[in-house]
């Protein structure tokens, strides 16, 4: 072994490369051993998290992804008040249909029955539509943890909501519209028209020619009017918690004061508060918010179908009156003597009278309605 030059007694020093040479400083600091790790600190402080980044160190993507999470934290917040509020509502909430007189001397009552149901629907629709576009993203990525803490956020609190009995829902509409027209039996039998309507999908030639026969015609018209009066009852037990959810949807962050101070007749035109929230967190998803069910807009263009089809029927009545006056006149008219008839002129005229009131007040529904569903198909404004 070859002595060192450096004399006896010193330790020979490291090899320097040309790299070092240029760089004295870089030398010195190799010669330095790093410092050792403190036991007690941990070891997922010291890598570099997606929340605790710096400003400097955090990219355009966790940048967005942090905003995400933000907005949907404030939409789940919104949706678990909304929860909070339907169970301390009374069983029936009266609503001022008007802020303006005589409108605001009207109350209109709303059910809170299946309140519940309606709203964890709608959140549910919301969720798992955002859910459904976080995975196709991380698909899309390549990268199974992308958007991990918001999908995950949402997996919980969708996990937390019940889910609503459809089924139960659907069989007690029908069998509350066969209770309700029970009682009318005795003017028209609703089983009747099941049968019709079974002929009909039966292409039951024979049988749609006896129910409209002429010894049949009255006790069909009767039984599909007692029909009509049960779906409608039905209809209107079911469109009021509808109608509650949009007004408290509205209304968000609601209070006792806004409750009180609010219309009715204007919560069909409005897409605000909670709607909102859904706006910027879909549009921070990149797509856009599921349109709402317009079950109150439907039942409503239910009602005015039966009030035109009433309409029409008055109409008819009033010529039917109008004609058989103008009959008696002649037949009446054949005696020798000079005759003076004093007709009732008042008799086609109240018909007609009624029939053109009837017929306005369709006109300006139908504008309202219009108007309710382009309003609705809009974006939700803030």
């Amino acid at each position: 072994m070859e002595p060192s030059k450096s004399g006896p007694g010193k330790e020979a020093s490291p090899a320097v490369t040309g790299a070092e040479k240029d760089n004295p400083a870089s030398a010195a600091n190799s010669s330095k051993s790093p410092p050792e790790p403190d036991p007690t600190a941990d070891p997922s402080s010291s890598e570099p998290s997606e929340d605790h980044a710096g400003p400097e160190d955090t990219t355009p993507e966790q940048e967005a992804s942090q905003e995400t999470q933000k907005r949907l934290e404030e939409l789940l917040g919104a949706y678990q008040e909304t929860l909070d509020v339907v169970e301390d509502l009374p069983a029936v909430v009266w609503v001022s249909w008007d802020r303006k007189r005589p409108g605001s001397f009207f109350k209109v009552p709303y059910l809170r029955w299946f309140l519940t149901y309606f709203v964890t629907y709608h959140i549910n629709r919301s969720l798992d539509t955002l859910n459904r576009r976080f995975h196709a993203t991380a698909a899309l990525a390549g990268d199974p943890d992308s958007n991990w803490k918001t999908r995950e956020t949402l997996k919980l609190y969708m996990r937390s909501l019940p889910s609503p009995p459809y089924r139960v829902l659907i069989f007690t509409a029908v069998l509350s519209a066969l209770v309700i027209a029970l009682p009318l039996q005795s003017f028209g039998n609703v089983f009747y028209v099941l049968d019709l309507v079974g002929a009909l999908l039966r292409f039951d030639v024979g049988y749609l020619g006896r129910a409209l026969d002429d010894n049949q015609v009255g006790p069909t018209i009767r039984s599909v009017v007692v029909l009509l009066f049960g779906l409608t009852v039905v209809g209107a037990v079911l469109t009021s918690p509808f109608g509650l959810k949009r007004i408290l949807f509205n209304l968000h962050p609601w209070t006792n004061e806004q409750f009180s101070s609010t219309a009715a007749r204007g919560h069909g035109y409005r897409v605000e508060g909670l709607y909102v929230l859904e706006e910027r967190v879909f549009e921070k998803a990149g797509i856009r918010r599921p349109q709402e069910g317009r079950w109150d807009l439907m039942f409503q263009t239910f009602l005015l179908l039966l009030l035109l089809v009433f309409g029409l029927c008055l109409a008819l009545v009033t010529l039917a009156v109008l004609l058989a006056w103008n009959i008696r006149l002649n037949v009446e008219t054949g005696a020798t003597a000079d005759v003076h008839f004093i007709l009732p002129q008042m008799s086609w005229a109240y018909y007609a009278l009624i029939t053109a009131l009837i017929l306005t007040a369709f006109i300006l529904l139908l504008r309202r309605l219009v108007a309710a569903w382009k309003n609705r198909s809009r974006h939700a404004r803030g």
